[in-house]
């Protein structure tokens, strides 16, 4: 718990930086777009408080924040939790945010296992992550940085899908957002944002995600009732 409470501030806190505003600012921004027509009652975001504005980006009621650090905003319900043990009922959620939160733990699936238990049939789950196949990776490679995000995981988005399918997830929707050079001059460039998603669009360095959970369908099944009288004897009693 301490190793990720650890991980989890120093996240948030280079979220306030201006590379960080400007990621958080881009994957706010297309997800409202992306999810306008999703409608329900209960959206979960697992992140730390400064991603709850991505909450924003849905339209669903009643927004709550999940997260290990102590965090007090009267927009949206915050429960104080570790990740590997959300305390949330199952199929209890219309809509799942995880992003970036696979990337700082040293057990990922397991975060990912517990997210998607949370979510109602036919209910989504949304995952953002660094693409290690971008100039972020890339750059994560060549300089062996040790801060925030450089020190993380970059987990490919085909993993991520091979992870939703044994959790019995439907991929529906894959996209790809930031490609400009990972610096904060570069990032705010509209010029590299259009020809990067026209041209290369698998290389942009952060993926979005989304699945729906399948419903299982249920075979009804026929009672058969049977009475043998073969084996039944009547006595009849003689008259008197």
């Amino acid at each position: 718990m301490i190793k990720i409470y650890r991980a989890a501030r120093q996240w948030n806190q280079w979220l306030t930086e201006p590379l960080g505003q400007s990621v958080l600012s881009a994957e706010k921004n297309f997800l409202t777009g992306t999810l306008a027509t999703y409608y329900g009652k209960q959206a979960v975001l697992i992140g730390v408080p400064h991603q709850a504005e991505l909450l924003r980006a849905s339209v669903i009621a009643h927004p709550v924040l999940v997260t290990p650090l102590p965090h007090k905003n009267g927009t949206v319900t915050t429960i104080e939790s570790d990740f590997y043990e959300l305390p949330i009922l199952p199929g209890s959620v219309d809509l799942v945010f995880l992003p970036h939160s696979l990337e700082y733990l040293d057990n990922p699936r397991q975060l990912l296992t517990e997210a998607c238990r949370l979510v109602k049939p036919e209910g989504h789950i949304v995952i953002l992550g660094f693409n290690p196949v971008s100039l972020w990776g890339l750059k994560k490679t060549m300089t062996h940085q040790k801060g925030v995000p450089w020190c993380h995981h970059f987990i490919q988005p085909g993993v991520i899908k091979k992870w939703l399918g044994l959790a019995d997830f439907e991929w529906i929707k894959q996209d790809f957002i930031l490609y400009g050079l990972p610096w904060q001059g570069y990032l705010k460039s509209t010029f590299f944002e259009r020809a990067g998603h026209a041209t290369f669009k698998p290389l942009g360095g952060v993926y979005i995600l989304m699945a729906k959970a399948r419903v299982t369908p249920l075979t009804p099944i026929r009672l058969r009732w049977e009475q043998t009288f073969s084996n039944m004897r009547v006595k009849i009693p003689r008259p008197s």
